[in-house]
C-alpha cells in the first residue's frame, strides 16, 4: 500500500494485520532497531492468532534475537530459530554433494581429487543463501500462517538478497559441466536419458525461481525497512530501497525508530529533537511513495516479551498535514542550534609510534564509522610528517556521507597528512575476472584443434571460463583489502585506519584470508597439473601476489607493536552481548583490543528524560568494568550527529589524550 492509498485514520501499518503475507523481511543500517520490531512482530502476530504458527528467524551472523527476548518465553505458537549457514550448507552437502561430484567428474578433465578440493572450499555465498533457500521452503510447506525474519544490516542483507542470481549462475556452470558428457552419450548412443544429476540440477533452478517468486510477490512478502531520523540512516536507507527497486522486493512501509518528544529544558533533548525535526521533514520530501511510521524512543531498554509486546501500541503514523507534521515543531529548530555539551570522558591513549592499523569495530549502528573518522581527522592534525590512509570495506560504505565530501575507489586527499578510499569490492573481483578471461582466451584458441578433440575442448573452456565463480565467498572483499596491503608495501602511508563491517561479517572477513590462502593452493595445483593446456603466467602472478599479501596482512594484524582493534559500542544490553562476542573472537584470532569506546552514553542530567536513560545506561556500563577489565574504557557521550571535517575533527580532539 503506497502512501496515497492510505487513509488518515489507518492506525498502524498495513504489515501487521495483512493475513495474506507469509513472509516479512525487516532490514536498515545496523543499530537502528531491526531485531526489536521484528520480534515485536511476530510476538504480535502470535498473540493475534494463537491458532496459528509463526516463526521468526534471524539470519544475521551476529544474532541477537534471544539477547531480544532476555530470557522470556515465546508463546507457544511461536518459534525462534537463528540459523547458522554453516549447518545449512553442510545439511546441502550431505544431501547434494554426490550429485556435484558426479557432475564435475563427469564433464570434465578434472580428476576425483581435484573435484573434492574444489567442492570442499566453493561455493560462492552458498552457506548464505541456504539460509534463504530454507526460509523458502518452510513457507512452501505452509507450516507458519507468516515467516518474520531479522536480517543483517544494509550492505550484506542486499549482497543476500542478490544471491539467488549468483547461485542461477552456479548452476549454470555444473549445467556446463553436463554439457559434454550428454554431448559424448548423445554421440556414442545415439540419444541421451536424463538421470539423478540432471533432475537435481532441474530441481535445484526450480527451486531458486521459486525463492525469487516468493521476494517479489506483493502478496506474499513484504520487506520493511527500519530507520532513525538521522543524516546517515536516512542516506543508507535511500540506497537500500533504490537496489531493493533492482531486486523488485515489495516494499510499502518505512519504520522510523526511537523518536524524542520535545523537552524545552534540556539542552541534549532538544538539539537531539530539532535536528529530528529537520531529519523529518527531508525524509518525507524523499520518501514520497511510502507509508512513514514512527516509534518513539523507548526509556527502558525493548528487551522481554512483556516488553516487546507493547511496541507497536505506541507507533503513529507521520501526516503531512498543511505542509506542517503532526508531530513536530520547527520552533525547536529555530531556537537550539548551537547548543555545547561535554564530549567525551577518559580519553583514549595515543596509538603506539610503530602502530601501523588501527581497526574500528563493532555492532551495527554504534557509530563506528564517526569515530573511525574522527580519529584518522585527529591524528592527521597532530602526528606531524605522518600519512593517514582511512578506508572501508563495509557494502553499505559511509566514509563519504560522514565526510561531508566525495569518496571512491580511488585516492582522496581529505585535508594535509589524510587520504581516504571507499574500497569497491565487486569491482576489484570484476578487474580480477576479467584479466583471467582475457588470458584464457588467448591460450584456447591456442589450442584450439579439429574434429572430436576440438568439441571436447569446446565444453572444457566454457567450465574454465566460469571456474572463477566458483571462488569462495568474500574473496572480492580480500580482494579490495589487497589494494591497501599493496599501498601499506609501497611505504607511502605510515598508519591504515580501517572502517569495518558489523560484528559478524567483520569476523568472517578477519577468517577469510586462511579460507582463500586454501583457495588459492587449490587453485594453484589445478594450473600446474593441467599447465600444458591452461598455463596462465599473468594471473598465476597476480595469485602468487594476492597470497604473499595475505600473508603480510596477517601477519601485521597479529602483531600487537603494528595492530590494534577498537571496539566500538553503546549502552546496551544487546550491545554488551555482542561485544563480549567480538573480545572472545579476537582473543581466538589474535587480534589485540586494548580499548573499549563506548559511544551514545547519556549524560547525567536533571532532564527527566535524560535521567532514566542515564540510570539505565550506567548499570550496563558497570558490567563493560566487569567483563573487560584489561580494556580502556573510554566514553563518548550523545552529542549533534557529526557530519563534515570540523565537527569530526573537533571529537577526534577530545576522543584522545594529548
Amino acid at each position: 500500500m503506497k502512501a496515497g492509498d492510505r487513509t488518515l485514520t489507518q492506525a498502524e501499518p498495513a504489515f501487521l494485520s495483512d493475513d495474506a503475507l507469509r513472509l516479512l523481511l525487516f532490514g536498515g543500517k545496523g543499530g537502528v532497531g531491526k531485531t526489536t520490531c521484528a520480534a515485536a512482530t511476530a510476538l504480535r502476530l502470535a498473540q493475534q492468532h494463537p491458532e496459528r504458527l509463526f516463526l521468526l528467524v534471524s539470519t544475521d551472523p551476529a544474532h541477537s534475537l534471544l539477547d531480544c527476548f532476555n530470557g522470556s518465553s515465546p508463546p507457544d505458537n511461536l518459534t525462534l530459530c537463528e540459523i547458522d549457514p554453516q549447518d545449512s550448507l553442510k545439511r546441502f552437502k550431505a544431501g547434494h554433494e554426490e550429485h556435484l561430484r558426479d557432475i564435475a567428474l563427469r564433464g570434465t578433465f578434472l580428476d576425483e581429487a581435484d573435484v573434492t578440493r574444489f567442492l570442499d572450499i566453493s561455493m560462492p555465498g552458498l552457506d548464505e543463501i541456504m539460509a534463504l533457500l530454507e526460509i523458502a521452503n518452510w513457507v512452501n510447506q505452509n507450516r507458519y500462517a507468516c515467516i518474520v525474519v531479522d536480517t543483517a544490516p544494509a550492505g550484506h542483507t542486499l549482497r543476500l538478497l542478490g544471491l539467488p542470481e549468483i547461485m542461477r549462475q552456479w548452476v549454470q556452470i555444473l549445467d556446463a559441466m553436463l554439457a559434454k558428457h550428454r554431448y559424448l552419450v548423445e554421440l556414442y548412443r545415439g540419444a541421451y536419458i536424463k538421470d539423478a544429476a540432471d533432475l537435481y540440477l532441474e530441481q535445484t533452478m526450480a527451486d531458486l525461481t521459486h525463492l525469487n517468486t516468493l521476494l517479489q510477490s506483493s502478496e506474499s512478502c513484504r520487506f520493511i525497512p527500519v530507520m532513525t531520523a538521522e543524516f546517515m540512516s536516512i542516506s543508507v536507507t535511500r540506497q537500500m530501497l533504490v537496489e531493493l527497486e533492482q531486486l523488485a522486493l515489495p516494499v510499502h512501509e518505512l519504520i522510523i525508530n526511537r523518536l524524542r518528544t520535545e523537552q524545552k529544558t534540556c539542552a541534549l533533548c532538544c538539539d537531539s529533537f530539532a535536528r529530528q525535526t529537520v531529519a523529518i521533514v527531508k525524509l518525507k520530501s524523499i520518501f514520497l511513495n511510502y507509508s512513514l511510521w514512527g516509534l518513539p524512543l523507548f526509556l527502558d531498554e525493548m528487551q522481554g516479551a512483556k516488553r516487546l509486546s507493547r511496541l507497536w501500541q505506541a507507533t503513529l503514523p507521520l501526516e503531512q498535514e498543511n505542509g506542517k507534521s503532526n508531530l513536530f515543531s520547527m520552533n525547536a529548530v529555530q531556537n537550539n542550534h548551537n547548543i555545547q555539551y561535554s564530549a567525551v570522558s577518559n580519553p583514549c591513549p595515543r596509538p603506539a609510534a610503530s602502530m601501523k592499523l588501527i581497526l574500528f569495530a563493532g555492532k551495527g549502528g554504534v557509530g563506528k564509522t564517526s569515530l573511525a573518522c574522527a580519529s584518522a581527522l585527529h591524528f592527521a592534525k597532530t602526528e606531524g610528517e605522518k600519512e593517514i590512509m582511512l578506508f572501508s570495506i563495509d557494502p553499505a560504505n559511509s566514509l563519504a556521507t560522514c565526510l561531508g565530501i566525495e569518496v571512491g575507489s580511488k585516492e582522496v586527499r581529505v585535508v594535509p597528512g589524510l587520504t581516504v578510499i571507499e574500497m569497491d569490492a565487486q569491482a576489484e573481483y570484476a578487474r580480477l575476472k576479467q584479466n583471467y578471461a582475457d588470458e584464457l582466451r588467448l591460450v584456447l584458441d591456442r589450442h584450439a584443434g579439429q574434429g572430436q578433440a576440438g568439441a571436447e575442448l569446446t565444453f572444457d573452456r566454457e567450465v574454465m571460463e566460469r571456474i572463477l565463480d566458483m571462488a569462495p565467498p568474500g574473496l572480492d572483499e580480500v580482494l579490495a583489502l589487497t589494494r591497501v596491503v599493496g599501498l601499506m608495501e609501497s611505504g607511502q602511508y605510515d598508519l591504515f585506519i580501517l572502517d569495518t563491517a558489523p560484528t559478524g561479517h567483520l569476523l568472517r572477513f578477519l577468517e577469510m584470508p586462511e579460507l582463500i590462502e586454501r583457495w588459492l593452493k587449490t587453485f594453484f595445483a589445478l594450473f600446474l597439473k593441467y599447465r600444458e593446456i591452461f598455463w596462465l603466467p599473468k594471473v598465476s602472478q597476480m595469485m602468487i601476489d594476492l597470497s604473499r599479501q595475505l600473508k603480510l596482512f596477517r601477519r601485521v594484524l597479529i602483531d600487537a607493536r603494528q595492530a590494534m582493534l577498537v571496539a566500538v559500542t553503546i549502552p546496551s544490553e544487546m550491545a554488551l552481548a555482542e561485544t563480549k562476542d567480538l573480545l572472545i573472537a579476537c582473543k581466538r584470532l589474535g587480534v589485540t583490543v586494548p580499548t573499549l569506546m563506548v559511544n551514545m552514553v547519556t549524560p547525567s542530567s536533571s532532564c527527566p528524560v535524560c535521567s532514566v536513560l542515564h540510570s539505565t545506561e550506567q548499570r550496563v556500563l558497570g558490567k563493560y568494568d566487569v567483563n573487560f577489565p584489561d580494556s580502556h574504557r573510554t566514553v563518548v557521550f550523545s552529542r549533534k550527529e557529526p557530519r563534515g571535517i570540523d565537527s569530526l575533527r573537533a571529537l577526534g580532539c577530545a576522543m584522545y589524550a594529548v
